[in-house]
């Protein structure tokens, strides 16, 4: 099927010049007066948008800005011999390119080709990554280095057979979404219950668990149930399980040796059937050695254990990760976004201390500063970018306190230039105070 261009232009005999012409070409072609008249029609399955900078109502240099926050549309911007600078300007805000009247068709004809042809590289491109992503996406998780294909192979056998099951891992590891999968696997019909045992203090945490009796406690106005009773006949996860206290530890025994609880301020015990999946970011056998842990809940609670690894032992999900979260962004706003091979080169070598909760955070980040729809290196936060020189030997011949100055420098001189000068803007980036900026800016002697 030809490609679908759209014609915004106030201008009668250009609109049909063009429309004409196009037609000729073999594209499927619509045209309209203003731009507020060809906005329903325009989509991210437009192929292609020649638009006048000059229009009636919203301008072309407004629009370009509005249409690329919503769609991945390549624009080509027609301006007068006098208006070149706006057009500038309109490639600045995403337009892909500018022609000035007259219009020469021999070179729209040319320019058409090659934005056109570009699109269709990007597609083919977009859809080779999309059939790539999707043998890497194991019911909803992102996996592609060995380490989570095992993990993955793992969970299908063990989920549903009602052993107890540990799951440990860095903060950001993605501990929850395996728990997510081994109660999705086990196909439980009750529901998928996360309990945070390090943000609730003690004495909430059992009533929290356990649930509580009409008067057990001052506030106890009526009958509670329990999270244990919520999640009856699905899955509880106790999430960081390392920080719960010896007192409700004995409590937690019984309940996964008995499938049984007691209300606080009850003596009747209660039958449950629950699916018991605890994660932490401890290591529990040394928990154990020092007292803090009991060795008995530990063995019942670890019938089960996988241990997921960090996101710099297993740099082959990057890439998926990447693209995983690019694809959500797309759904969600309808902006197709992708990432030059320079980021994509230094998202690889980055040392990832929060995983993947960080390198999620870090695209979404991203995909808002980018000016245009690619991730490029300026795109990336500043200490992101500082981590790898220092790797290398780029300040091998300098005293640490130089090394540091150097450094220093680069980073407040890449946050002035991101933000066009503004020192204040400069010091929210970098997280220091203005004060600070300003001393700094005077002690370097930046140019601002």
């Amino acid at each position: 099927m030809s490609e679908r261009i759209i014609i915004v232009e106030d201008d009668q005999g250009v609109r049909f010049f063009l429309e004409e012409a196009l037609k000729g070409e073999g594209y499927r072609v619509d045209s309209f007066e203003s731009y507020e008249d060809a906005s329903k029609s325009i989509s991210n399955s437009t192929d292609l948008l020649i638009m006048d900078i000059s229009l009636p109502g919203l301008d072309g240099l407004s629009a370009t800005t509005e249409i690329k926050n919503k769609f991945d549309v390549p624009i080509l911007i027609i301006t007068a011999y006098g208006t070149k600078k706006n057009a500038l300007e309109a490639i600045k805000r995403g337009a892909t390119d500018f022609f000035v009247k007259p219009i020469l068709l021999d070179e729209l004809k040319v320019m058409l080709k090659r934005v056109l042809g570009t699109r269709r590289l990007k597609k083919e491109v977009e859809e080779l990554r999309e059939k790539e992503l999707e043998n890497h996406i194991f019911h909803g998780v992102v996996g592609k280095s060995p380490q989570m294909k095992e993990i993955f192979k793992e969970v299908e056998k063990i989920a549903g057979k009602g052993l107890s099951v540990l799951i440990t891992g860095e903060t950001g590891v993605g501990k929850e979404e395996i728990a997510k999968l081994v109660h999705l696997l086990s196909k439980r019909k009750g529901e998928f219950i996360v309990v945070n045992c390090a943000s609730i203090p003690d004495n909430l945490l059992e009533s929290e668990l356990f649930g509580y009796e009409k008067g057990a406690f001052t506030g106890a106005v009526q009958q509670k149930a329990g999270k244990f009773e919520v999640a009856h006949r699905g899955t509880i996860v106790l999430d960081e399980i390392g920080e719960m206290s010896p007192y409700l530890q004995a409590k937690l025994l019984r309940v996964v040796e008995k499938q049984e609880i007691e209300h606080l301020g009850s003596t009747k015990t209660k039958k449950v059937d629950i699916h018991v999946i605890s994660t932490t970011n401890r290591v529990l056998e040394n928990e154990i050695r020092e007292g803090k842990f009991r060795e008995d809940l530990f063995f019942r609670l670890s019938q089960i254990h996988i241990q997921i690894p960090p996101l710099r032992e297993r740099r082959a999900d990057v890439t998926v990760l990447v693209d995983y979260v690019l694809r959500n962004i797309e759904q969600e706003t309808g902006r197709v976004v992708m990432i030059s091979d320079d980021a994509m080169g230094l998202l690889m070598d980055y040392s990832w201390p929060g995983n993947a909760r960080e390198l999620i955070g870090i695209i979404r980040r991203a995909s808002v500063m980018c000016d245009g729809d690619v991730i490029g290196l300026d795109d990336l936060p500043l200490h992101f970018r500082a981590e790898h020189p220092l790797s290398g030997s780029v300040y091998s011949d300098q005293s640490l306190d130089d090394a540091i100055s150097v450094l220093e420098k680069n980073m407040i001189v890449d946050a002035l230039k991101k933000v066009q000068g503004s020192q204040a803007r400069a010091a929210k980036i970098l997280g220091i105070s203005e004060r600070s900026m300003w001393y700094r800016v005077k002690k370097y002697e930046i140019e601002t």
